[in-house]
Parts: C-alpha cells; structure tokens; sequence
C-alpha cells in the first residue's frame, strides 16, 4: 500500500512539473493539464492588451504634444507620465523624458530638469542637445563650474559652426558668472572671427568691456552698433545702461524713448527694483542693483521628432513641438540662457 500511494505520489509530482494544470470551475469542470491551445489562447490575450496600451500611449503623446502647443504645461506633463507608465520600455521614451526635462527647464524648475538630463546622458552620453540644455541650466541655477565642464566637452570637434557658436554663448555665460571676463571676451572674439555680424555678440563685447572698466571703449562699440542697427531696440537700451552709469541722462532717456518706441517693454521699468534717478523723469523704486540682461541666440538643434507609429497604427505621426513656455514666470524660452551684469 505505501508504495502504491509513492508511485501515485511521484507521478502527480512529474505531472507538475512538466506541464501546468487547468481547474476549470465551471460546473461538471475538472483538472487537466494546460494544453498548447491554451497557451495560444493567453498569447492572444496579451497581444491585445499590448496593443491597447500601444493605443493609449500614442494617445497620451499626441494629446500632450496637443497641449505643449497651447501652452498647457501642467497637462502636457501628467500625459507624458502617465505614456511612460503605459509602456515603460517603449522606444520612444527617450524622447518622452527629454520633453519632461524641457517642461521642468520652463517652469524654473532647473534642479529637476538637470537630474533628468544627466539620466539622458548616461544612456546617451554622445547627445550635444541634451548636454547643452543641461549647459543652460547650470547656468540659471548659478552653477558656472558645472556649465563650463559641459561646455568644454560641446566644442570638442563641433559638427557644425552653429553649434560651436552657441557652446561658445554659453560658456561666456559661465565665465561670466565665474567674473573671469577676459575669457569670456576671448570667446566673444572667437564668435566675431566665425560670424563678424553677430549682433549677440557685438553687444556682449561692448557690455563685457564696460564691466571690464573700459567705459569709452564700450561706448565707442555701442555707438558703432546703434549705428549700424536702428532698428534694434537692444542696442539703444544696452547703450542707456551705460549712459546712466556715466550719469549722461539726456542721452539715456534719448535712447529709452527709441528702445521703447521700438519695442514696449524694452526701456528701464523691465528691471524691477531699479534705483533710477529722477532726471530720467522716473520715480525712484526702492533699492537693488540694477542688471543688466541680454539674451543669447537659440540653440541651433533640431526639435526631436517620434518615430512613425507602428503598423497597427498606420494613420498617424507623432511630430512632437519644442514646448513654447510663454507663461513661464523666469523667460519665455528656457533654451536661451541669460547674460546678467550688475553695474
């Protein structure tokens, strides 16, 4: 009897384990073993919640990408999670995190978005956008160092002459922030040898000199700019910084009526907390530094685009739009770092 019931014992146990058991609770139901069809029956079941994730992930994206174009970036980040919860490995989500990062580089939120960057990075390490956004947030969060690091390797052997221009922006932006002015001016050089009529760069020379203590020098460099340009209000309002700083009012004020006449919004109350004088015919605000804020060209990158959708999926194409952060409290492209003096 005991070997009777060992046998049985053995062969339930090599019945389990070369095969798993249906208990089919339906009544009059009983136990067999999972046949093939049953395992085509469960392929079936989870290439049809595949491709209803699949469906609802390109819909997360579209109606996000939707949403970046109206500025609606609290929406546009909840779908962009709730895709990458859908299909955590998909291979367009690479993009879906550089996006997430842009969305945290629009709304200031620069720690956040250097860390999703950096995660980038260490799967792409080659990537010359990505390291140049996390370029520029170094520089909004006042960490130059970092900035100058990510700036050297961009103009290792840069690939076109777009992009070594503006990793040599940035990294005056971080010299600047450093105070090493005369590397700065050095690298404003380069851009003028590479492109003689960069305005960005003619009026950083002129402010860089200024900051240098070579006041006349600068002045002379404005001059020669407003000359050549009239129609741009930067020239006019960069040269009244200066103007102000000489304590030539009339000529300030000259030059703050053109800048506003060219564009509202240029002249001295753009500066908060500005202790302007009266002679400008302006009501002195309450104490702070004033600073000087030029912004640098846009980055020469392309804007990431998805992959066609897959063949299940046939009628549409995901073109994802940069995120135009008009709302954004700091500026409205938090792809163009800012050169800030204090005179």
């Amino acid at each position: 009897m005991i070997r009777l019931l060992t046998s049985l014992f053995l062969f339930l146990l090599a019945a389990c384990l070369s095969g798993q058991t249906v208990i089919d609770l339906k009544r009059g139901g009983g136990v067999r073993a999972k046949t093939v069809d049953d395992y085509r029956r469960n392929d079936s079941d989870m290439d049809r919640r595949v491709r209803e994730d699949s469906i609802a992930y390109y819909d997360c994206l579209t109606r996000a990408f939707n949403a970046l174009y109206r500025d609606s970036l609290d929406q546009a980040e909840e779908l962009l999670n709730n895709a990458l919860s859908l299909r955590p490995a998909a291979p367009s989500n690479y993009i879906v995190r550089h996006y997430l990062a842009r969305i945290s580089m629009a709304r200031g939120r620069y720690a956040d978005a250097v860390q999703r960057l950096t995660a980038l990075l260490r799967e792409r390490p080659e990537d010359r956008e990505v390291r140049s956004e996390r370029a520029s947030c170094y520089i909004e969060s006042s960490n130059p160092q970092a900035a100058l690091e990510d700036c050297n390797v961009l103009l290792v052997s840069p690939p076109t002459e777009a992009e070594h221009t503006h990793a040599l922006f940035l990294r005056i932006a971080a010299y600047h922030l450093l105070r090493e002015t005369d590397k700065a001016l050095a690298d404003v050089q380069t851009i003028l040898q590479l492109d003689p009529a960069n305005k960005s760069a003619t009026l950083l020379q002129a402010t860089l000199l200024a900051e240098k203590g070579q006041t006349a020098e600068a002045m002379n460099r404005y001059n020669l700019y407003v000359s050549a340009h009239r129609d741009d209000a930067d020239g006019y309002a960069a040269r009244a910084e200066l103007e102000v700083k000489q304590e030539m009012w009339q000529a300030a004020r000259a030059d703050y009526d053109d800048a506003l006449r060219l564009r509202p919004g240029a002249g001295p109350r753009q500066c908060a907390g500005t202790p302007w004088s009266e002679n400008l015919g302006q009501a002195r605000p309450r104490g702070g530094k004033r600073r000087i804020t030029l912004s640098l060209p846009r980055p020469p990158f392309p804007s990431p685009r998805f992959p066609n959708r897959q063949t299940t999926l046939p009628n549409h194409e995901i073109r994802p739009p940069v995120p135009s952060p008009a709302r954004c409290r700091r500026h409205a492209d938090p792809s163009r770092p800012r050169l800030r003096q204090r005179v």
